[in-house]
């Protein structure tokens, strides 16, 4: 009997264990995609609460002494812009280095380490030019100005090595500081606002992407951006499925804080888009 109490009392001293409970709201969220032969730029701010009722949103966290650690030896300490993004003029070194990061932040020690990935392989576009009717919009279509006539959409074929079915997204980028609407509209247009110059593909394990010529709303010259990701990334975008009804803990692989740190690396390819 008194053998089952000692192993009783131990059970419960066990269960009654203290432990460091990092409440809602309390970790960090970051985002920062580290590149080789590149310089760093990281954002960090407040989780957004799941309740409409909190009082608290999500805001720029400042004051942070963020470090940076590769495996080569280099040392980065970032500069806080007291904005939420912590960025440094030194640059990584080559893929394959590994990044270890880490910061204070309400006593706990937020930390996570990244590998440098190497560059995409064999990267390839079926096109370098495409060609889209320029469109004015009034509200009564005029002559030249591309109304009534028909634009057939042309597919752009994109295709990689990817031997290891690793996660690959392609991104185009407006390159043309002054580049022109394809779609304008006159009068009035204090409604509208300018297309965004970039768009993104949804990532892929495969070895191929299309994009489509209507895609594009500028024209001019564009990057179109291959970028090899790490598993990190992966988890991460696998893993926005929560809904109202499926609330779930996103996945992270930082200690003591949420949100991606990893490294990307990429290609690139120009593409233009002409006035039919």
């Amino acid at each position: 009997m008194k053998r089952y109490l000692l192993l009783l009392s131990l059970v419960l001293t066990s269960c009654l264990e203290v432990r460091d409970v990092i409440t809602p709201g309390d970790k960090p969220v970051i985002e920062a995609y580290l590149a080789p032969g590149s310089p760093v730029s990281m954002k960090i701010y407040t989780e957004t609460p799941y309740s409409e009722t909190d009082s608290v949103y999500t805001e720029p966290v400042t004051g942070l002494a963020v470090t940076l650690t590769g495996s080569n030896g280099q040392h980065i300490v970032l500069t806080d812009n007291h904005d939420g993004t912590y960025t440094s003029s030194e640059r990584l070194g080559e893929a394959g280095l590994t990044y270890a990061m880490s910061f204070q932040h309400k006593g706990r020690t937020v930390s996570a380490e990244t590998t440098l990935p190497q560059k995409p392989q064999g990267f390839h576009m079926d096109t370098t030019v495409v060609y889209r009717v320029y469109r004015n919009i009034t509200g009564s279509f005029l002559p030249g100005q591309g109304g009534f006539e028909q634009e057939e959409p042309v597919d752009i074929n994109l295709s990689w090595q990817n031997p290891d079915q690793v996660y690959h997204f392609v991104s185009a980028l407006v390159l043309d500081e002054n580049a022109s609407q394809i779609v304008t509209r006159t009068g009035d247009n204090s409604f509208f606002q300018p297309p965004g110059r970039r768009f993104n593909n949804e990532p892929v394990q495969g070895e191929s992407a299309v994009i489509s010529s209507q895609s594009f709303e500028y024209f001019g010259r564009h990057a179109i951006i291959l970028y090899k990701l790490n598993p990190d990334y992966a988890a991460l975008y696998q893993n926005q499925s929560s809904t109202s009804q499926n609330i779930s803990t996103p996945v992270s692989t930082i200690t003591n804080g949420l949100g991606i740190f990893t490294g990307i690396n990429a290609d690139t390819l120009i593409l233009t888009v002409k006035r039919k």
